[in-house]
């Protein structure tokens, strides 16, 4: 094998290691776990770990932040009680957050 034939090979099998390990981030099995079995085994069998693992499961909550003192609620509510007690009315906006 040429040269340039094994640095193809090289750069493909490292290619395909760094794919597999950016699709595990949304598995349980996460990033980590995947990248190790793809290196030291090979990218299929990062695959096959990364298909079998279960899907992360995605907690949403709102949020609720004061666009004038910055703070943030959970509880919904219409205004901030902290500019309310200084005599300020600020409406609060509802933000997603979402986490794994």
């Amino acid at each position: 094998m040429s040269f340039l034939g094994a640095l193809f090979v090289g750069i493909y099998y490292i290619l395909m290691i760094v794919l597999v390990t950016y699709a595990a981030g949304s598995r349980k099995i996460g990033k980590l776990k995947v990248f190790v079995i793809s290196l030291f085994l090979t990218p299929l069998a990062g695959y096959v770990a990364y298909r079998m693992s279960a899907p992360a499961e995605l907690l949403q909550y709102t949020r609720y932040r004061c666009p004038k003192c910055g703070l943030d609620f959970t509880e919904p509510m219409i205004d901030c009680p902290y500019c309310r007690r200084d005599g300020e009315v600020s409406k609060l906006h509802p933000m997603m957050m979402q986490s794994v």
